[in-house]
């Protein structure tokens, strides 16, 4: 069988890729770079130029190709340009859907994230049927979401898709922007002392990549059509996670908690004279605000329709500590 897959240089999508091709499937994979170092090498893989804005090279990448998995997204929670993620994740994601329906595409598996759900409800976890009460904290949610709606419009034109909400990704892979939790990982394994806001109490989910590949096939084979499923792990608190991942790399860190309006204020100032120079900050408000948001979610609908099984969360951070500690 023959797929489309967008994303392949990032971290999900590298790896879906090279999951595929060892399943046989031919993958052509669209890229911007053909000389970039993060494109996977497989005999399955054929890398092809392209761009998901641009709807005539996605055309004619999804020529031929019987199913399309659409991984690739503007991340960068940080930025504070809308245009690039309208661009990307609405725009990319509407010719995705438009050349699926004129080439008579199979069924497209859209990726998608828990955030479109907005914060858990005290600590009740997410659920698929669960309405958004709050306001969009960033223009990565928002334009998600309409990306969302965007593959709904399409489904009822024709075009056979399943959604997977993602949870908080880690596991081996490629080191990008998107898999922070690795990078906290890292810092806890190699670092003496780590700073950290004092709302250690904030669940969230936690999903091995490897989970995140199955679930992938398992919507191609099984992903009812317009149908979402919240691809997760375990539920765990800041404090509880440190705890997990110093306790398994038999880390000697020492966290320290400072108060987090007080970080909060001093990354405002900083952002603010970043803005003021031309550069950009590593960390914004915005983006400790979507870190410290309550997102506590449940994947029974996924284990139930997908037969979607999930990494015990101990498993999942010891493979992963052994693959960051080589």
């Amino acid at each position: 069988m023959k797929v489309l897959l967008t994303g392949s240089t990032g971290y999900i999508g590298h790896q879906l890729a090279l999951k595929l091709a060892s399943r046989n499937f031919e993958v052509t994979a669209l890229v911007r770079d053909l000389k970039s170092n993060n494109i996977p090498q497989h005999k399955n893989i054929i890398p092809f130029k392209g761009d998901v804005c641009d709807y005539e090279s996605v055309q004619n990448a999804v020529k031929g190709c019987d199913y399309i998995f659409h991984t690739a997204a503007f991340t960068d929670i940080k930025c504070n340009i809308i245009d690039k993620f309208y661009t990307t994740n609405v725009l990319g994601t509407k010719n995705i859907m438009m050349a699926s329906l004129n080439e008579n595409v199979k069924k497209v598996v859209y990726t998608s994230t828990l955030s479109v759900f907005g914060s858990a409800l005290s600590h009740v976890p997410i659920t698929e049927d669960q309405p958004r009460i709050s306001s969009y904290n960033n223009d990565y949610e928002l334009t998600k979401k309409m990306s969302e709606e965007v593959v709904l419009e399409y489904v009822n034109k024709g075009v056979t898709c399943s959604i997977l909400n993602l949870t908080r990704v880690y596991g081996p892979g490629l080191n990008t922007y998107s898999n922070g939790v690795n990078k906290i990982i890292s810092k806890i394994m190699y670092d003496k002392v780590l700073y950290v806001p004092d709302k250690l109490n904030i669940e969230a989910n936690y999903v091995y990549i490897d989970d995140v590949l199955n679930a992938q096939l398992l919507a191609l084979e099984n992903g009812l059509n317009g149908e979402k499923y919240i691809i997760g792990g375990e539920n765990e608190d800041y404090k509880g996670l440190f705890n997990r991942i110093k306790t398994i790399s038999k880390s000697k860190i020492s966290i320290l908690k400072i108060n987090y309006k007080l970080i909060k204020n001093g990354l405002a100032f900083i952002n603010a004279c970043n803005n003021l120079m031309g550069s950009q900050s590593l960390v914004t408000p915005k983006v400790l605000d979507s870190l410290f948001t309550n997102r506590s979610a449940s994947s029974k609908k996924a284990m139930a329709q997908l037969n979607y099984k999930i990494t015990p969360l101990d498993v999942g951070l010891d493979r992963t500590i052994n693959f960051l500690s080589k």
